[in-house]
């Protein structure tokens, strides 16, 4: 799986627990700190 693949599958995760209203805060983190991590990765390499 490419690395904009795996940024779109994180974002629509974190969107489905963002808006499910319940204590998903330390998941929800753990997956926008995954998103930067490979955000920064893509950039590295363009």
């Amino acid at each position: 799986m490419d690395t904009t693949a795996k940024i779109k599958l994180l974002e629509e995760r974190f969107q489905k627990l963002s808006s499910s209203e319940k204590e998903n805060y330390g998941i929800c983190r753990k997956i926008k700190r995954d998103i930067r991590k490979l955000q920064k990765e893509l950039a590295f390499r363009a």
